[in-house]
């Protein structure tokens, strides 16, 4: 009995390399869109610049990736959970036995600021786009949540061992996150100095000390 063709894809779907080769070549073509956003920003990058900064065709671009913004959309997960990652990680209540809580509070915030410099000018494209494309702002949304989550949970631990007096830590878990990423954000992408930076993380540490303490 003859063998039946291989089922195409279904047209637009993002192909997953099997062979290593194409893994490198797909590996190449995310890295060479992310210097293109970096550099040009998303609408002035083309498909004919992903490729030829890959060192491949254009054709082979559309083997990987219908278009440039399925480029963007994997790159923008990607850069957005890795700084979830970072946060989470410092979120863990076992990090927070025994710790100043004072202290925990300025280490983490400082963490959140600084995962603001990484990938600066895509993390711009990023905020640009989120407010353009319900699919970056429902992937932006998604890990907002997973982090919410994570302090909330290490407010009530926080509560349980007698160590914080939060009402509602799903509010003020809330609160917490939109503060110190917006604050993080404007700071960071906007360029500011040092001294501004650091001010800044004194202040939002006191402020959220006060909320989870006081």
């Amino acid at each position: 009995m003859p063998s039946q063709p291989a089922s195409k894809p279904p047209r637009g779907a993002t192909r997953t390399p099997q062979q290593a080769r194409s893994r490198r070549t797909r590996q190449a073509l995310v890295e060479a869109a992310t210097g293109a956003f970096e550099e040009r920003g998303y609408d002035e990058t083309t498909t004919a610049e992903i490729a030829r900064r890959a060192g491949v065709s254009v054709g082979s671009v559309y083997g990987y990736f219908p278009d440039k913004r399925a480029i963007l959309l994997e790159i923008v997960h990607e850069t957005v959970e890795q700084m979830s990652d970072r946060i989470v990680a410092e979120l863990d209540p076992a990090r927070w036995q025994g710790a100043d809580l004072r202290a925990s509070v300025r280490a983490l915030i400082d963490t959140v600021f600084k995962t603001r410099l990484l990938r600066p000018g895509l993390q711009r494209i990023l905020w640009e786009r989120f407010f353009k494309d319900p699919e970056v702002r429902a992937t932006v949304e998604a890990i907002e949540t997973r982090g919410r989550a994570a302090i909330a949970a290490l407010l009530e631990h926080l509560n349980a061992t007698g160590r914080a007096r939060v009402a509602d830590p799903d509010t003020a878990a809330f609160v917490i996150h939109t503060s110190v990423e917006w604050t993080g954000a404007r700071l960071m992408l906007g360029g500011a100095p040092d001294a501004q930076l650091d001010a800044a993380v004194d202040t939002m540490s006191e402020m959220i000390s006060r909320l989870i303490l006081d």
